[in-house]
């Protein structure tokens, strides 16, 4: 056997061996990610509330494109409630992001409209895949656009076993 292929089945078998002992690069690795959503409203559902003028109960169903630096892209499927009264009021939600590989992660979130923008916290509860395990708790502020469209950045401390 030549000396090249020598070399090259040394490196190969290094590399391979590289990746049965490192596996999975984000395991237990401890962090944070910022990241940016852009979403679209698809299902928005509208109940009037009698008890004051411009009191409106919100069930949205959206869906997004993740942007992340660290994590990669991803398409996010949100549903949520707002409870308006005069364009202000709490609402919550949850998402669920998934990942080209097949990860996601899934998170509840909270926060407080105020007109045209909402803050909040989010928790990530729940991977699968490279995000198996995945706990963590971060901020978050959205943007609305038009009726149906809006964006959020996110900053967010988390923990993989």
């Amino acid at each position: 056997m030549s000396k090249s292929k020598i070399v090259g089945m040394m490196g190969l078998i290094a590399f391979t061996m590289g990746i049965l002992l490192i596996g999975n690069s984000l395991a237990g690795e401890k962090g944070k990610v910022a990241s940016r959503i852009d979403y679209l409203a698809t299902v928005v559902h509208t109940i009037k509330v009698p008890d004051m003028e411009d009191h409106t109960i919100w069930l949205v169903e959206a869906k997004g494109i993740y942007f992340s630096e660290k994590w990669g892209n991803a398409l996010v499927y949100q549903i949520f409630t707002w409870d308006s009264i005069k364009g202000s009021g709490p609402c919550r939600g949850y998402d669920r992001w998934a990942f080209p590989d097949g990860s996601t992660i899934d998170g509840p979130w909270e926060g407080k409209s105020t007109g045209a923008s909402v803050e909040g916290t989010l928790t990530l509860i729940k991977g699968t895949g490279k995000f198996e395990g995945i706990q963590g708790k971060g901020k978050f502020k959205a943007q609305m656009l038009s009726a149906d469209q809006y964006y959020g950045h996110q900053e967010i401390d988390y923990t993989l076993p």
